[in-house]
C-alpha cells in the first residue's frame, strides 16, 4: 500500500471497512524505515493482493464480479477501475453478449477512478442492458458504479448507500517525540509540504482539504444524478448522504429498483423480451428525465 497516500488520499468508501483498513496499516506506517523492513521480513513479506475476479458467462449475459477495495491500478485494492471500464467496453461492443450483470460486493475505494469507471458504464448501457447486484453489499464508490447501470438490484437481505467523500490527515509529531525522532522538511515552497504529517494541520491546509471533499462529492451527486434520471437536489433526499440502507428501505426510497438475488437477476435477462423491455425503459425514463 501507498502509505504516503491512504489518509491524504480522497475516499469513497464504507466508514468502518475504511477505518479498518487505516488502523492496520497505521502503526506500520509510523515506525521508522529500518523497523518496517524488519517487521516486514518477520512476517513473510508483503501482503498479497486478492486476484481479481474474472467474469463469467452464462448463455448472452456475462456476470462481472466487482469486488473489495476499488482503486486506480498501482495503488492497493481488490478490483481496479481501469479494468472495470476496459472490460465493460469490451462487453459493450461485443454482439454476442446480450446483457452485463455486475455482482457486486464492495465497500467502495478511492475517489480517483471511479468517475471514469462510471462513465464507461454508464456508456455502454446505451447499447445493451447493465444491470447491477448488491450482493450482498455495496457502498459509496461501488454504489457510485452501480448507480451508473441501466438497472440497480439489491439481495434480501443485502444493503446498500455510504453516499459521500472523505479524507484526512494524519499528525505523526507527537509519536515521532516520543521515540526521539524529528523531521525536518526542505521544500522549494510551502505548497510542496502541504499537510505534511509532521505537525498539525493548519488551517489554510485543512480547508483546502474540506474543498477537495467537497467537489468530489459534488460530483459523486452528479453521478447518481445521471444515473437515476433524477436531479441532483433530490439525490440526498433519496440516496442519502452516508447511511446505509436494508434492500427494503432502499427499494422504499426509490434508490435501488428490486430486490433479487444474482441467480434471479442472470435468470431474467438471459431472455431477451426482458433485455429489450429494460432497454425501452431506460429510454422513456430519460426522456421524461429530459422534459422536466
Amino acid at each position: 500500500m501507498e502509505r504516503a497516500l491512504v489518509a491524504s488520499a480522497l475516499w469513497a468508501m464504507h466508514p468502518a471497512f475504511l477505518d479498518a483498513m487505516l488502523k492496520s496499516g497505521s502503526i506500520e506506517a509510523m515506525m521508522p524505515e529500518s523497523l518496517r523492513h524488519l517487521a516486514t521480513a518477520m512476517s513473510g513479506g508483503q501482503p498479497q493482493q486478492a486476484k481479481q475476479a474474472d467474469p463469467i458467462r452464462e448463455g448472452a449475459t456475462v456476470i462481472m464480479p466487482i469486488t473489495g477495495t476499488l482503486a486506480p491500478r498501482g495503488l492497493y485494492g481488490s478490483t481496479y477501475y481501469d479494468t472495470i471500464a476496459d472490460r465493460i467496453r469490451d462487453f459493450a461492443a461485443d454482439a454476442k453478449v446480450g446483457a452485463i450483470i455486475l455482482a457486486i460486493r464492495s465497500p467502495g475505494g478511492y475517489v480517483w477512478g471511479c468517475a471514469e469507471a462510471g462513465d464507461a458504464i454508464f456508456e455502454a448501457r446505451q447499447a445493451k442492458p447493465v444491470v447491477a447486484v448488491a450482493d450482498p453489499y455495496c457502498f459509496s464508490a461501488a454504489y457510485w458504479l452501480a448507480t451508473q447501470c441501466s438497472a440497480f438490484h439489491c439481495t434480501t437481505s443485502g444493503e446498500v448507500g455510504s453516499v459521500g467523500v472523505r479524507s484526512g490527515h494524519t499528525d505523526m509529531s507527537g509519536f515521532e517525540s516520543k521515540i526521539g525522532m524529528k523531521t525536518t522538511l526542505i521544500a522549494s515552497s510551502p505548497d510542496k509540504i502541504a499537510g505534511h504529517p509532521y505537525a498539525p494541520l493548519s488551517d489554510e491546509d485543512r480547508a483546502e482539504i474540506q474543498a477537495g471533499v467537497d467537489d468530489a462529492n459534488v460530483q459523486f451527486a452528479a453521478a447518481i444524478a445521471r444515473g437515476r434520471g433524477i436531479k441532483p437536489g433530490d439525490v440526498a433526499g433519496i440516496h442519502g448522504t452516508g447511511k446505509t440502507f436494508s434492500s427494503r428501505q432502499a427499494l422504499a426510497n426509490g434508490a435501488i429498483d428490486g430486490i433479487s438475488t444474482l441467480r434471479e437477476v442472470v435468470a431474467q435477462y438471459n431472455n431477451s423480451r426482458a433485455r429489450l423491455s429494460l432497454m425501452r425503459r431506460q429510454a422513456a425514463a430519460v426522456e421524461s428525465a429530459l422534459s422536466i
